[in-house]
């Protein structure tokens, strides 16, 4: 079952996308990302630290990007611990002074692990959504 989330910023889709495609600037608003490194070809490895009960947990894994700058879609492809793979889908929609951001998150795992996905995606992300609406160009 995908995870849906939506979120309202006060920046032009063509903002965000760059913020979404471009890796530097992507680490620069990311709230638990720590490092990209680019293995070229739109394929990166990240690095995260996340918190579990104030304890930090460091790891890294590989990510693919697609997007497509007519349409302001940006889909990421990750394999986290070599069994759970994610994929995010966005979309961007264009309104007069504000954009939406319509997120869709498909996870395969064999694990029973959605509902704690799903709490830390809805966190950072808006976070990320936040911090990218406080950029300035």
């Amino acid at each position: 079952m995908p995870i849906e989330l939506s979120f309202t910023i006060q920046k032009t889709s063509a903002f965000i996308f760059e913020y979404l495609t471009d890796m530097q600037k992507f680490l620069k608003v990311h709230p638990i990302i720590t490092q990209i490194d680019s293995n070229g070809n739109d394929s990166y490895i990240i690095h995260e630290t996340l918190k579990f009960l104030f304890i930090p947990c460091s790891f890294t894994y590989p990510v693919t990007i697609e997007s497509n700058p007519f349409e302001k879609i940006v889909i990421m492809r990750a394999t986290i611990m070599k069994f759970t793979k994610i994929e995010m889908t966005f979309v961007l929609k264009s309104y007069s002074d504000f954009t939406v951001v319509e997120e869709n998150i498909q996870i395969q795992s064999p694990l029973p692990i959605q509902s704690i996905i799903h709490i830390i995606f809805k966190k950072q992300h808006k976070n990320l959504f936040k911090n990218i609406e406080m950029q300035m160009k």
